[in-house]
C-alpha cells in the first residue's frame, strides 16, 4: 500500500518495536526523533525504518507536519509509538486501496481504542474516540500546540478497526502525562488572553467528571471508570490552578517592577 507510517519518538525503546511491527502493510515508516538517548533509534533503523532527527520545541503540530515532509507515499499515516495497528484496521485498509475506494477521499478517520491499567476501555467516551490519523499527502495540516488536529480539505472516510493505545500502564503514569498536559494546556489558554476564574476550579472539574461518568456511562467499566473519571477531574484541577498561578506571578512580577 502506498503509505508512509510517521511516527514521533523521544526514549521510546520499550514500545517502538512493536508499533513498527504493526505498520508492515505500509510502503515505508519514517521515525521523526527529537533526541533519544536510548535505543529508540537503533530499534526502528534495525526495523526498516527511515530515521530523522528535529529538536522538539514543544509544538506537537510543528513537529507532525515537519514528519510529512519527509513522506514519500501519497498518503499519510499517523501513528504515536504507543500505539499499535489491529488487524482489522489492517484488513480494511488492504480493501481501501485494492478496491480503489481510496480515490475518493482526502483522508479517513480511524477509532482509538484505550488500554488504561490493564484494561480496554468501553465507556467514559474512550471509545471510539475518531481520530483523523490517514489523509491524502498535501491534503491536510496539523494545528494545535498540543492535542493537535489535523485540518484537511476532501471528503473523510470513516475506518471501523482500531487503533491500539497502550499509554496508561499505571496511575503513575496517567498523572505525570496529565501533569505535563494541563501545564501545556494553561500555558496555551493564558497566552490566548484566558484568566483564572474561581468558578471553573470549584465547578469545572467535578463536571468534566459527571461527563465521563454518568453521561458517557464510564460506570459501565466498573471501578476503573470511576478512578479514571476522577483523574480526569483532577486534570481540569490541576490546569485552572496552574491558570492561577500564572495570574498570580505577572501580578506580583508587575508589583516588584513599580
Amino acid at each position: 500500500m502506498d503509505i508512509s507510517v510517521v511516527v514521533l519518538t523521544k526514549n521510546e525503546e520499550s514500545v517502538i518495536e512493536k508499533c513498527i511491527a504493526s505498520a508492515e502493510f505500509a510502503k515505508e515508516v519514517i521515525v521523526l526523533d527529537s533526541g533519544s538517548s536510548d535505543a529508540t533509534c537503533e530499534i526502528a533503523q534495525k526495523l526498516g525504518a527511515r530515521i530523522f532527527c528535529r529538536e522538539f520545541h514543544g509544538n506537537f503540530s510543528e513537529q507532525r507536519n515537519c514528519a510529512d515532509k519527509f513522506a514519500e507515499c501519497e498518503w499519510i499515516f499517523h501513528l504515536d509509538a504507543d500505539e499499535t495497528v489491529s488487524s482489522e484496521l489492517v484488513s480494511e485498509l488492504v480493501l481501501f486501496f485494492a478496491s480503489g475506494e481510496n480515490e475518493k477521499y482526502a483522508a479517513a478517520n480511524i477509532p482509538r481504542k484505550e488500554l488504561i491499567f490493564g484494561k480496554w476501555m468501553e465507556h467514559g467516551g474512550w471509545y471510539p474516540q475518531r481520530k483523523l490519523r490517514l489523509y491524502r499527502k498535501g491534503c491536510g495540516s496539523w494545528v494545535g500546540k498540543v492535542h493537535e488536529r489535523v485540518e484537511v480539505t476532501g471528503e473523510v472516510r470513516t475506518f471501523n478497526g482500531p487503533i491500539l493505545h497502550d499509554s496508561y500502564s499505571s496511575i503513575q503514569v496517567f498523572v505525570e502525562k496529565f501533569n505535563r498536559y494541563s501545564s501545556i494546556d494553561a500555558e496555551v489558554a493564558y497566552s490566548e488572553g484566558k484568566r483564572f476564574k474561581l468558578g471553573k476550579l470549584l465547578f469545572q472539574p467535578f463536571e468534566r467528571f459527571f461527563g465521563r461518568y454518568i453521561i458517557h456511562k464510564g460506570y459501565r467499566d466498573g471501578f476503573h471508570g470511576f478512578a479514571v473519571a476522577l483523574l480526569i477531574g483532577m486534570n481540569y484541577f490541576l490546569m485552572n490552578l496552574k491558570l492561577w498561578e500564572s495570574d498570580y506571578q505577572q501580578k506580583i512580577g508587575k508589583e516588584r517592577s513599580l
